[in-house]
């Protein structure tokens, strides 16, 4: 069981098992977060938050939305809208204790131009 949680804990996710890879996405947004991005099936990511701890945003073709803390404003994941993959959702895996973090490959990918693997 992996868990991640924001910096004040305000928003805690658990996740049944790791991943062998992260991903490193240079989009606009994602290159400004600075996040390493993990998938997993919305069924299989549980996510606990306080009250009002949530706010999200969605940009560009409005696919998906990422979610950060009201509080400490960390970026703790991102799920599909109506219009985006439905089995498909993202933790930020900056948020998870560093020796598993620290364990896995980091893929790069390329958000901004070819939307393809950049070989590193």
């Amino acid at each position: 069981m992996i868990k991640a949680m924001c910096h004040c804990g305000n928003i805690k996710i658990t996740i049944p098992e790791t991943t062998e890879t992260v991903t490193s996405c240079n989009c606009s947004v994602c290159s400004k977060y600075a996040s390493l991005w993990a998938y997993f099936s919305p069924k299989d990511v549980k996510i606990a938050a306080t009250t009002d701890a949530v706010s999200s945003y969605s940009w560009g073709d409005r696919t998906i939305k990422f979610h950060h803390c009201n509080n400490c404003g960390c970026l703790t994941h991102y799920t599909p809208t109506e219009l985006g993959n439905k089995h498909k959702m993202a933790v930020n895996f900056r948020l998870v204790n560093t020796s598993i973090l620290s364990s896995l490959k980091i893929r790069y990918f390329d958000g901004a131009d070819t939307w393809e693997e950049i070989e590193q």
